[in-house]
């Protein structure tokens, strides 16, 4: 068997196409290419074929899960998970996360702070962002760790939320409801109380 063909991807111009005995036989990258030193009129054997088809696969599923990782913070369960989805070898994925986490890529630290940020933003409680925390796979001790930087604030938090959530229609004259809303987002019912007691 002979490569008679490197042929670079219009739709992802990082790949090349490998056309072994004319016809498309794998894809690698430019680096993958170059680190293999695969030029054209090289002779391949099954064997060889069937390496360069595994290292294209682990190719690209290490680009799309640098891109699908790199699209927002990920705790490390999150990013296990999403590599069990895509079938990759537990090997691989080990691999995979020492690597990332290497480059800071995958942090749970900062993703622990992001998520805590972004759910407080969305008026959720303390005990609401613990328990979505460990859903996604975070240590107790960060998290306490990171909650503990904002400890007193949910008070104020809930206060806020009072204040503009009673102002609307629809809770304006119907405390029950306000009440059911801020127990959904995980306050306690005496934190509830005291509050809606000081409006």
């Amino acid at each position: 068997m002979k490569i008679t063909a490197l042929k670079r991807q219009v739709k992802n111009p990082g790949r090349v196409s490998v056309m072994v005995d004319a016809e498309y036989s794998f894809s690698l990258s430019l680096d993958e290419l170059v680190k293999h030193r695969l030029k054209n009129g090289d002779e391949l054997t099954a064997s060889d074929v069937k390496k360069y088809k595994k290292i294209s696969a682990d190719g690209k599923l290490r680009a799309r899960a640098l891109e699908w990782l790199l699209n927002r913070p990920r705790s490390e369960r999150e990013f296990r998970d999403y590599l069990y989805k895509k079938k990759a070898e537990p090997d691989q994925i080990d691999g995979l996360v020492t690597e990332f986490t290497d480059k800071s890529y995958l942090d749970n630290t900062k993703f622990t702070e992001w998520y805590a940020e972004l759910l407080t933003r969305r008026n959720k409680s303390d005990r609401q962002i613990r328990a979505e925390l460990f859903k996604k796979g975070i240590a107790r001790e960060l998290v306490d760790s990171v909650l503990e930087q904002n400890a007193g604030k949910e008070e104020q938090r809930l206060k806020e939320i009072v204040a503009k959530k009673g102002s609307l229609p629809r809770y304006k004259n119907d405390p029950l409801k306000l009440k059911q809303y801020l127990a959904r987002q995980g306050f306690s019912y005496n934190a509830i109380n005291e509050a809606l007691k000081n409006t």
